[in-house]
């Protein structure tokens, strides 16, 4: 029998008129491998984060993430790493030209009228100090700028706070009014002293702190003659007996002083206040009554109705950040700033969740600086991956910022 060698590029011998290799002799293409079990590439994706191989990370933990519904923390936080990886590279360019005119309406808003006229009254919430509380009223009387007035309201103290006050507010009849009345907690006292008050602005003396002489002509100075509608201070941290606490006796303490040191880091200040509280505490603000409006007040949190505030006022107006150490915070042990437990965490948590909701839907209004998406764009996600937010971003915006880069890449 003889055997008939056909070449590929031939005629095919079935009569179609095209070449042998297109036709009757086409190889079969290979049948696609079986993808990876997720577990798998979960792992070879972190492995190629870490190797530096951050476009091909992304685009297959973006696959694992497809296929693991809901999303686990355990894909969410490397494709955070990978998305966060690839916009840094972009973010120089995207927030350099931001940064410049967010400088500039700074240096453009100053107003020393605003500073010279402004009306300060002093709301002081007090809670059972009575063995601190007659300190922290001296210091708001003895003001380089004095108040208009002070305004306490004791929140139903149990230790003679009251007739402690009660002893000073007659010395000092026409610089200090006084209310007492049953518990309802710090925001609701803070909230009824401010809507009590006479002044334009408001500073906060919390009943176991003290004010430096000078914090009030701080605080117009570089709040109210900032043109800012608010903002807040350093402060120095005072132990039970008034003195100093040096560095490296507290690790909170030492961790809130390296905050203070990192607020010109951010883009904005606004920035800074949602990577942590660099606020600290109510003590340390200072505001205008409109803007007190605005936001409605302090909100019922135990733990963090002070940064509450703070985050919901960034969104009306930039804040200004006053860094000096013109307010003394003291710990003596019964401080919510030493918390510690589970009930401070859920607040927290609870807190940043909703924040971070209303910031993703936010339309743009109030602070030009506010740091939403709608004015930064995925430099807003950027920054909240850094942060260590990720997970606190409404469902699938890391996937969609996963989905646009990948098709960005392939472009």
């Amino acid at each position: 029998m003889t055997t008939v060698v056909t070449t590929r590029n031939a005629l095919c011998r079935c009569g179609s008129g095209v070449r042998y290799k297109a036709c009757c002799g086409r190889i079969p293409a290979a049948a696609a491998p079986p993808p990876l079990p997720p577990e798998v590439a979960l792992r070879l994706g972190v492995a190629e984060l870490q190797n530096g191989d951050h476009e091909r990370a992304l685009r297959r933990l973006l696959e694992v993430a497809k296929r693991v519904r809901p999303l686990q923390p355990a894909v969410a936080h490397p494709l955070a790493t990978a998305v966060a990886s690839l916009l840094a590279s972009r973010a120089p360019v995207e927030s350099e030209a931001h940064w410049l005119a967010y400088q500039a309406s700074l240096s453009a808003s100053r107003s020393p009228d605003v500073a010279r006229e402004a009306r300060v009254s002093v709301v002081v919430p007090s809670h059972n100090h009575a063995a601190y509380i007659e300190g922290a009223l001296a210091s708001a009387v003895d003001q380089t700028r004095p108040a208009l007035e002070i305004v306490v309201i004791d929140d139903g103290s149990v230790d003679g706070s009251p007739e402690r006050i009660r002893a000073f507010a007659d010395r000092h009849r026409d610089r200090v009014r006084f209310a007492a009345r049953e518990g309802r907690g710090a925001p609701a006292t803070i909230n009824e002293a401010v809507r009590s008050a006479r002044g334009d602005w408001i500073a906060i003396l919390n009943s176991d702190d003290r004010f430096t002489p000078d914090r009030l002509d701080a605080m117009v100075d570089g709040v109210a003659g900032a043109g800012a509608a608010w903002g807040y201070s350093r402060c120095a941290f005072i132990d039970a007996v008034g003195a100093a606490i040096p560095p490296g006796v507290s690790a909170q303490v030492d961790s809130q002083r390296n905050a203070f040191g990192r607020v010109g880091t951010f883009d904005t200040i606004g920035f800074g206040l949602v990577a942590g509280n660099t606020a600290t505490s109510s003590g340390m603000l200072f505001f205008s009554r409109d803007l007190f409006d605005r936001v409605d007040g302090f909100r019922d949190y135990r733990y963090v109705h002070d940064w509450d505030f703070c985050l919901r006022a960034v969104l009306e107006a930039e804040p200004a950040y006053v860094p000096r150490d013109v307010y003394e915070y003291r710990l003596h042990g019964r401080n919510t700033f030493l918390g510690g437990g589970d009930e401070p965490k859920d607040e927290t948590l609870a807190l940043l969740v909703a924040w971070f909701r209303d910031a993703m839907a936010h339309d743009g209004s109030g602070n030009p600086w506010a740091p939403t998406p709608a004015r930064w764009g995925r430099l807003f996600a950027l920054r909240a991956i850094e942060a260590g937010a990720a997970m606190l971003l409404p469902p699938g915006t890391i996937e969609q910022l996963a989905g646009d880069l990948v098709a960005e890449l392939a472009g």
